[in-house]
């Protein structure tokens, strides 16, 4: 007997040289900026989360800077990992925002509609047993199941719980470490079960045509933000 498995989601991890040495200062601006922001907009337990609280562009500020070449790299390694021809495409940061987590928050489930690709960076990680808040990755396809519903919680059909019927995975944060994967994966955040907040950082990437003759015709993907257009035209 044999079984394969096909059709991986690939999530790729790097744990980053120098992040010791930014930390402090990633923080500080941080929650500097949380301090800044719009009055909070959802309920207390759930995380502070900059791009509904009017901070979602920190690639534009100066002392996330580091953090923002690391993410370029490590974006262009995962889709050369894929397999991504990079001289066709052209990469856009498209937003970016601070998540700041205390005890007891959580970030519920969604995902990342008007992105293609994801990017989180975690600056601060409490330590200990207790769980932080892990990244958690929902299989809404669930391809392995074959009744709809077999593996509810309502049943006791499955006899274990393993590589073929889970239907999330869970990567507990690491400090210092970037994770990319497909910005449409529905995703969430378990509770933050320590005594600390754990401090992290958002990326949602735009890939288009690189300009040229063949720019707009490939059907995949967008043609470049250069050749679009504004109306023109009002009904006002």
């Amino acid at each position: 007997m044999a079984i394969e498995t096909l059709f991986p989601l690939a999530i790729y991890y790097e744990d980053l040289f120098e992040a010791e040495t930014h930390q402090e200062g990633l923080v500080k601006a941080v929650l500097e900026l949380e301090e800044s922001g719009f009055e909070r907009r959802n309920y207390p337990e759930m995380a502070w989360t900059g791009d509904i609280h009017g901070v979602q562009q920190i690639h534009r500020d100066p002392r996330f800077a580091w953090v923002v070449a690391q993410v370029e790299m490590q974006t262009m390694l995962y889709l050369q990992e894929l397999g991504v021809d990079l001289e066709q495409v052209d990469l856009y940061i498209q937003r970016s925002w601070p998540i700041v987590c205390r005890p007891g928050q959580e970030v519920g489930a969604h995902c990342h509609n008007t992105a293609h690709i994801s990017a989180v960076y975690y600056i601060v990680v409490p330590a200990g047993e207790a769980d932080p808040g892990s990244l958690i990755f929902l299989d809404g396809l669930r391809v392995n199941e074959v009744c709809p519903g077999l593996g509810s919680e309502n049943t006791d059909i499955l006899t274990e719980i393993n590589g073929f019927n889970q239907l999330e995975a869970a990567y507990a944060p690491v400090e210092g470490r970037m994770i990319i994967f497909p910005a449409k994966q529905r995703h969430a955040v378990s509770r933050n079960e320590s005594e600390d907040l754990r401090v992290s950082l958002s990326f949602d990437i735009i890939l288009t045509a690189k300009p040229g003759l063949a720019a707009g015709s490939h059907e995949f993907l967008t043609p470049p933000p250069a050749q679009w257009q504004a109306f023109q035209t009002s009904i006002l």
